[in-house]
């Protein structure tokens, strides 16, 4: 067959199928998100699963559940076309979120990868178990008042919903006028609904009918999480990717991916042997038709020593008992994750309906005190908290960075040397001058500051940094590091919408103790399996990472030069573990772009690439039907 008549029947063949790209034929019915819920792995000793080792709940968790949860339960984001003939997609993009991540952090990239394609793609973004444990009862009832007319006025009515929706998670309180907001506290300044005084909690209704103030779990009402490992992971996605297999079929794709350590998820993944046979290998590479890195490199290669197997399943008893080590992460940085957690979305929703009035959350124990206060000392709007959080100019974490815009005023540059200036942003903003009103934010759609910035006097302030040039390609001595000019790509609303709504962007209880004890093998667990195996021949133990060196689908890896992975070498380690050929190993490093770019920005650049990608491995499997 010649090459002319093999390209004529391909394209006769696409054709048929329906063009995969937005201009290839009429619109289709308009894009839809929706939350899913499917039942997931029954883990036996995870409430609902009614096997003999199920462990009981406590009175926690029916507060917030009700008396018989199944947690055995699999939620996605559905983000697609649907297609005017009803016919499926040809591709079917499963995504994982990063650390502390919930699924919804992928909707705005989920939303421009299935507009560039004619209902042939869908994005199924995953959420991690452990959301299902989030007391959203304040957050949901400020979303569904949002639009009252106590909301409405400025200042809004002490009665706003977004108030009692705040008032629910959290009490009133009074700092010392040393330590509060810009120096300058009163009587009752984390008043949350400004009604002059200082309330407790306020219950509210919850879905059972039942009015009450929050339910936040302890360790000990979450012990079943000491079974939430990897293996419990990757058999949840596994029937994810075994629906989007039957959905797709045999000449459709079905492809896993992550962002930031959701990239060590997706990489487990495809390393995993699912069949409990010791004689059959089931890889998790063998069901899926590419791998998709967003700003993460991949599952490493463990710590240099690793558990025995008496030590694993000790491990694992000691985390299951009443007082044990933690089973889920207590604090970031010091902060309370749940606190974080609840924060995150008063201050998204403030940010998103009253983004000009003074700072909700600044109002809140969380953002009005401890280490947040002290880091945003100063009067804000709504967004502009927001903004300082996350910019990659004021934030000092670079896991949380967006390029979302600027907030003029007094800033300082951080130009100090050592560990001190490491761990502080860019740029300390601070109060000026003495009773300046509330700061305020510039949308990274308005015109930001030019540079280089004055920092002596007045009011300095430069959004687009320049990096400069990348390290040596040649040099592997030479570490990658952030390069090139900072872009302001984001919009902070569009970020604050994927914190609240259908669910939440972050996860409160994430599951660490099980977690770390898995992560701690990296890419291969074969000793751990080989041990088991001696103990009994049937059973090759409770972690299967053994497929790590057969992994040889194509991979695309996207970093951000402004991002945790800023460079090509960022995914050296990994691509070099695996057996996938270099003709189908694809990095693209986008400059300007920090680490939640890449999946919240605007004309984000990394969406040709994906798409591109996409539409040569569905071109490839209608070539290998030939």
């Amino acid at each position: 067959m010649t090459r002319l008549m093999l390209a004529a029947l391909f394209a006769a063949a696409l054709a048929a199928l329906g063009a995969t790209k937005c201009n290839s034929g009429p619109a289709p019915p308009s894009l839809t998100q929706v939350k899913v819920d499917v039942p997931g792995y029954v883990e036996p000793h995870t409430p609902g699963s009614g096997a003999p080792e199920e462990m009981p709940v406590t009175s926690a968790v029916t507060d917030l559940l009700g008396p018989d949860p199944d947690l055995n339960t699999v939620t996605y984001f559905r983000t697609r076309f649907p297609k005017a003939d009803g016919s499926p997609p040809r591709a079917i993009l499963i995504l994982i979120p990063g650390f502390l991540g919930g699924g919804t952090t992928f909707d705005p990239l989920a939303r421009q990868l299935v507009q560039r394609f004619n209902g042939n793609l869908e994005v199924w973004a995953v959420d991690r178990r452990p959301n299902q444990l989030e007391d959203r009862v304040g957050s949901i009832h400020a979303e569904l008042g949002a639009g009252d007319a106590n909301c409405l006025t400025s200042p809004p009515a002490s009665e706003c919903a977004i108030f009692e929706g705040a008032q629910f998670y959290f009490a009133d309180g009074d700092n010392d006028p040393v330590v509060g907001i810009g120096g300058a506290a009163g009587p009752e300044d984390l008043d949350v609904n400004l009604n002059g005084i200082i309330d407790d909690r306020l219950p509210l209704e919850d879905s059972l009918g039942v009015v009450r103030g929050p339910r936040i779990l302890t360790q000990d009402d979450a012990r079943f999480l000491a079974y939430w490992g990897i293996d419990t992971y990757m058999r949840d996605w596994k029937m994810l990717v075994d629906s989007a297999r039957a959905i797709v079929g045999d000449t459709g794709l079905v492809l896993i991916g992550g962002h930031s350590q959701g990239t060590a998820w997706a990489s487990t993944y495809v390393a995993y042997d699912f069949d409990p046979d010791p004689a059959v290998v089931d890889a998790g590479h063998d069901s899926v038709d590419g791998l998709l890195f967003l700003e993460g490199g991949g599952i490493g290669s463990g710590a240099e020593t690793r558990p025995s197997l008496a030590e694993y399943q000790a491990t694992v008893a000691g985390l299951a008992g009443d007082g044990g080590p933690d089973v889920f992460l207590t604090d970031f940085s010091g902060i309370s994750l749940q606190d974080l957690g609840q924060s995150g979305e008063v201050a998204s929703l403030a940010a998103f309906y009253q983004p000009d009035e003074p700072s909700l959350v600044q109002r809140t124990p969380t953002f009005g005190s401890g280490l947040v206060g002290t880091l945003i000392n100063l009067p804000a709007t709504n967004e502009t908290v927001v903004g300082l959080f996350l910019d990659d100019d004021f934030s000092p974490i670079g896991a949380f960075r967006a390029s979302i815009g600027f907030s003029n005023g007094f800033n300082v540059l951080n130009d100090l040397d050592g560990e001190a200036g490491f761990l502080l942003p860019a740029y300390i903003a601070i109060k000026y001058p003495a009773n300046a009103p509330p700061r305020v934010w510039q949308n990274s759609d308005q015109v930001m500051p030019t540079c280089p910035p004055e920092v002596e006097a007045g009011p300095p302030g430069c959004a687009i940094l320049d990096n400069g040039p990348p390290s040596d390609p040649n040099d592997p001595n030479d570490p990658p590091h952030d390069w090139g000019v900072e872009a302001e790509v984001s919009d902070l609303f569009d970020f604050a919408a994927t914190q609240f709504g259908k669910a939440n962007g972050f996860e409160w209880y994430f599951v660490s103790g099980r977690v770390n004890l898995d992560f701690s093998y990296g890419n291969d667990s074969s000793a751990l399996v080989a041990e088991a195996l001696a103990a009994d021949p049937t059973d090759e133990g409770p972690l299967r990472i053994t497929q790590q060196a057969g992994v040889d689908i194509p991979v695309l890896a996207i970093g951000g030069s402004n991002g945790l992975a800023p460079e090509a070498k960022s995914f050296d380690r990994y691509l070099d573990s695996i057996a996938t050929p270099l003709g189908d190993q694809e990095v693209v490093i986008l400059e300007g772009y920090a680490h939640l770019d890449v999946t919240i920005a605007k004309d984000n650049a990394g969406v040709p690439a994906i798409t591109d990608w996409i539409d040569r491995l569905l071109q490839r499997k209608l070539l290998s039907g030939f």
